[in-house]
């Protein structure tokens, strides 16, 4: 009777146990580029801090697939004709932002890639970029894109991650002129948490005037090509209505970063406001003189 007691509490204790080895079912999901040689694909998976890719969800972006989300952005010369950027995605607590790390990446910065993510919809993840050697990394927000949908169970709205491609391709036209891909990443950070806290009094024209506040403010001059790049992003970013709180929320160091000069459109508000609260008061305190309070 004692054995069967004691077979009975371990059989319990063994349901009740905390299950080890779970991440191929929740908890970090490996997009690999579907070019990789035998030797690439371990480079990559030693980068990417994977020992055991049985341990992950495992899937592929193939070139067709780079080719279909990028090329009306990107050269091909910048696409490659391989897909070899390879990303680790990991499901992080709500409100804890998005943090990106990129390992043998030229082309995309982390902030480039922290950007276009929240765009295109993504939220609370760490990101892990990979190379087998220095590549681009154009494709990775493919990769990070598809393995988000996966992870989450959720299809990303199609115009966000177009918008989002258009956005790493915009930065890096800016960071061009700029001499630097921060200072891009941080000029179109400013612009669209404008364009976000705008709302529905949104135009090109106030775009253009908040665009030009902020070069001011970072002392740099964008030619018109470049500037008109830009807002035409910003004028497709309003159509996907990006939530201003979400963007500070999500990409918490840029927004740390650019205090400077992102609210250059609502300048006036905390005056206004001001003036609102003393006039309310104003109102008050007549009222209560009349209603003898």
């Amino acid at each position: 009777m004692k054995m069967k007691k004691m077979l009975f509490a371990l059989l319990t204790l063994a349901m009740v146990m905390p299950v080890t080895n779970v991440k191929a079912d929740s908890e970090a999901y490996l997009v690999l580029g579907k070019d990789l040689n035998a030797n690439e694909k371990a480079t990559v998976l030693k980068l990417l801090g994977v020992e055991n890719e049985n341990d992950y969800n495992v899937s592929y972006v193939t070139h067709d697939e780079e080719k279909k989300y990028l090329s009306s952005y990107i050269s091909a010369s910048q696409i490659g004709s391989r897909a070899l950027s390879s990303v680790l995605l990991e499901q992080m607590d709500t409100n804890s932002g998005i943090t990106v790390e990129t390992k043998n990446i030229t082309y995309v910065t982390e902030k480039m890639y922290q950007n276009a993510l929240i765009t295109a919809g993504v939220k609370d993840v760490k990101l892990t970029v990979a190379g087998p050697f220095k590549i681009s990394g154009t494709a990775a927000l493919v990769a990070a894109t598809k393995s988000y949908e996966i992870m989450t169970g959720k299809t990303l709205n199609n115009n966000a991650v177009d918008t989002a491609n258009n956005e790493l391709s915009v930065t890096s036209d800016v960071a061009k002129e700029t001499g630097s891909k921060d200072d891009a990443a941080d000029l179109v950070a400013a612009l669209k948490q404008n364009v976000a806290s705008m709302g529905d009094d949104y135009t090109r024209e106030k775009g253009k005037e908040a665009l030009k506040e902020i070069e001011n403010k970072q002392n740099i001059q964008l030619n018109e090509d470049t500037e008109k790049k830009i807002l035409d992003l910003m004028d497709k970013i309003k159509g996907i209505n990006l939530d201003e709180d979400a963007l500070k929320t999500q990409a918490k160091n840029i927004y740390e970063s650019i205090k400077g000069y992102a609210d250059i459109i609502n300048k006036n508000k905390g005056i206004l406001t001001t003036i609102a609260s003393k006039v309310k008061e104003f109102l008050s305190t007549i009222i209560n003189f009349f209603t003898g309070k």
